[in-house]
């Protein structure tokens, strides 16, 4: 199963999008023909590392070459559901390998 948490970053189309949520169902074969023809873009996830002397790193290259959803908003009532209070954008995507998907809720910043 794909380590995706909250607090990485996906990276898709040279920008990077905070993960706000991911939640993962295995499913046997979910990389299948079906959801790959679905999963247009590819994307590469980062994540910080640990903290050494009081000081966080630059993130740090953790999944590469993983095949997702195109990004796309977030409906309002999920967005209440969740509890996720922010004045930015959210958008969602899915992603898959061999063994599951995983669902991620991003945070668009807009720089």
């Amino acid at each position: 199963m794909l380590d995706i948490q909250p607090g990485d970053f996906l990276c898709v189309t040279g920008q990077e999008y905070p993960v706000r949520s991911a939640a993962s169902w295995t499913m046997p074969n979910a990389e299948s023909f079906g959801f790959l023809g679905f999963a247009t873009l590819t994307a590469t996830t980062k994540r910080n590392p640990a903290m050494t002397s009081g000081k966080r790193g630059d993130p740090e290259v953790k999944l590469v070459n993983l095949h997702c959803t195109p990004l796309d908003p977030v409906d309002p009532d999920v967005r209440m559901r969740m509890g996720l209070d922010t004045p930015n954008e959210l958008l969602q995507t899915c992603v898959a390998d061999s063994y599951g998907f995983v669902m991620l809720i991003l945070e668009d910043l807009k720089r």
